[in-house]
C-alpha cells in the first residue's frame, strides 16, 4: 500500500509540473504573437515626395539660410518666416542635384509671389528668384545645357532659360512663353497635388 501511495504522489507531482510547463510555453507563444501583431512604427517622411525630403540636406540648407540670407534680420522673423521647402533635381545632367528652396512667410513673400533660391550641390547660389508663384515646371528640354524652367506670372507662362551662369531672377518682366502650357514630361516642384515637399525650419 505504501508503494502505491508513493507512486500516486509522484504521478500527481509530475502531472502538475507538465501542465505548468505547457502553460509557460503557451504564454511565451502568446507573447510572441502579441509582439508580432503590434503595428510597425510609421516613418514620418513617407508622405513626402522623394525630391522634397532629406533631413541631412535640410540641416545644411538651414545653416546656409541663417548664415547667408537672413543673418542680420533673423531675430525679427516669426515662425512662418523661418520655414521653407526644397526640391532637388539635376538641371544640367552632371550627375549632381541642384536645389530649389522655396522660402515662406511675409518676410520672403508679397503680393507678386515668394523668393525661391536655386543652389548648386555645394549650396552655392546660382539664382535668387523673386515674385515666384509655384508650381515650378522643370522641363526635360535644355538650352545652354540646362533645363528650361516654366513659371506662371501675371496669368501667363514665362520661360526661364539658363545663360551666363544663372537664370532670369524676375519672371514678371519676361515675355510670354511661346506656348500656353508645360509639356507632359516636366517635373513639377512645389505643388502638393503632385507630391508634397516637407516643411523645414531654420
Amino acid at each position: 500500500m505504501k508503494i502505491l501511495k508513493i507512486l500516486l504522489i509522484v504521478f500527481i507531482v509530475v502531472s502538475c509540473k507538465t501542465n505548468e510547463s505547457k502553460k509557460e510555453i503557451m504564454n511565451k507563444d502568446t507573447d510572441t504573437l502579441n509582439v508580432e501583431s503590434e503595428p510597425a512604427v510609421k516613418n514620418e517622411n513617407e508622405n513626402f515626395i522623394e525630391n522634397g525630403v532629406d533631413d541631412k540636406l535640410s540641416a545644411r540648407i538651414s545653416n546656409f539660410i541663417k548664415d547667408s540670407i537672413v543673418k542680420k534680420d533673423i531675430e525679427f522673423l516669426n515662425e512662418t518666416d523661418r520655414s521653407y521647402q526644397f526640391y532637388t533635381v539635376d538641371l544640367n545632367s552632371d550627375g549632381k542635384d541642384e536645389v530649389f528652396v522655396k522660402l515662406n512667410g511675409s518676410y520672403f513673400c508679397g503680393s507678386g509671389g515668394c523668393t525661391i533660391l536655386l543652389l548648386n550641390a555645394e549650396l552655392h547660389p546660382i539664382t535668387t528668384f523673386t515674385v515666384m508663384r509655384p508650381p515650378l515646371f522643370i522641363e526635360n528640354t535644355k538650352k545652354n545645357n540646362w533645363a528650361i524652367l516654366l513659371i506662371k506670372s501675371e496669368g501667363e507662362f514665362k520661360e526661364l532659360t539658363y545663360n551666363n551662369g544663372t537664370y532670369p531672377s524676375n519672371p514678371s518682366i519676361l515675355p510670354k512663353a511661346p506656348y500656353d502650357a508645360p509639356s507632359g514630361h516636366a517635373q513639377i516642384a512645389f505643388d502638393d497635388n503632385y507630391g508634397k515637399s516637407k516643411t523645414y525650419t531654420f
